[in-house]
């Protein structure tokens, strides 16, 4: 690990186990070596992000929120919070997410959706299609894995070590239990505020974990993965210049990258200023995301850390399903790249 406030590695020490459950600490207390800070361990995952008190103090309401209302309750409470509050918006946003992550393996899904499910996985399997097949021996990291399904996708087609970064807690919870606990649940949303529960089991992965990280501040030292993913997270953070920065950073020298992104801008994650394309400074690619994130991934000035493009881009249509009746589609750019120290075909 890396410590930020002192720089160079530090371990983390487990000071205090207060659940543990077949060998993974559910509940505890981590505590860097080198600068003191202390991290909570809570229901499995370790939330290990620079500012911790405005996180906590942030999503004070998801990780104090009940995870066992029945359906009927948790529809009331819905009703009498009202639309668009923050229990309806989370549901929402989980529905969406465990519907793609992992419905395709749902037992009793009929099939009949307007939106296939499994979208993630396959996208997945689409950028693993132009991964160098000589990568380094090492761990593998996948930066805003939601509700994990990315991160089962890689262990599977990888047999290696890896771990899966989310700043969320509601997916962050969904992606521990099914990556790790092997079961998934959530509400998947039918139509106006009703939701179904869904549960099933799917297989476990134990060389996985899931854990709450800043992808623009990632807690590891230099060189520390021989491939990192990114799934439509691109867009998702306040500068995604540093993301890549830092992405090149944790990467081993011949390692990979690649990256899925719809470019689906939001003031509210991702200052207008630095949106890929948008700036009136970026007035050659003013418009064209896609653009200004090649000449991020290439040599000159614009470029942005180690990471350089190696091979050409794709794109790839993605939908998400939101009720019974609703979806949205985006065309998200797949990119792939590799480390500067490391000769890439143009």
């Amino acid at each position: 690990m890396a410590c930020r406030l002192k720089g160079g590695l530090a371990p983390l020490t487990l000071t205090c186990v207060e659940e543990e459950r077949n060998d993974d600490v559910r509940a505890g207390i981590l505590q860097c070596d080198a600068c003191g800070s202390r991290y909570p361990i809570l229901d499995g995952l370790p939330v290990l992000v620079p500012d911790l008190s405005r996180y906590l103090s942030d999503n004070l309401f998801y990780l104090t929120m009940r995870r066992d209302l029945s359906p009927a309750v948790a529809d009331l409470l819905a009703e009498a919070t009202g639309p668009g509050a923050g229990l309806d918006a989370i549901r929402q946003h989980v529905s969406s997410y465990g519907w793609d992550h992992w419905a395709d393996r749902d037992p009793a899904e009929a099939g009949a959706e307007q939106v296939e499910p499994g979208q993630a996985a396959r996208i997945m399997a689409h950028l693993l299609d132009g991964i160098p097949a000589s990568l380094p021996p090492g761990p593998l990291l996948d930066l805003g894995c939601g509700a994990g399904r990315t991160v089962a996708e890689l262990a599977e087609h990888t047999d290696q070590l890896v771990l899966g970064l989310d700043l969320s807690v509601p997916l962050a919870r969904v992606a521990q239990d099914a990556v790790v606990g092997g079961q998934v649940a959530y509400d998947r949303r039918r139509g106006g505020l009703h939701f179904e529960r869904r549960a099933f089991d799917v297989p476990a992965h134990p060389r996985c974990d899931i854990w709450i990280a800043d992808a623009l501040a990632l807690p590891f030292v230099d060189a520390s993965f021989a491939l990192v993913t990114a799934i439509n997270l691109l867009d998702c953070v306040a500068d995604p210049s540093q993301a890549l920065a830092e992405f090149g950073r944790v990467l081993m020298p011949d390692g990979a990258c690649a990256l899925a992104t719809p470019f689906d801008w939001s003031g509210a994650a991702t200052p207008l200023a630095n949106w890929l394309g948008g700036r009136a400074a970026q007035s050659a690619h003013k418009g064209r995301p896609e653009q200004a994130l090649d000449a991020l991934l290439s040599d000159g000035a614009q470029a942005a850390g180690s990471l350089r493009r190696s091979r050409p881009t794709e794109e790839a249509e993605w939908q998400i399903r939101l009720h019974d009746r609703s979806s949205m589609r985006y065309l998200t750019h797949l990119s792939w790249s590799a480390n500067a120290l490391v000769d890439v075909a143009t």
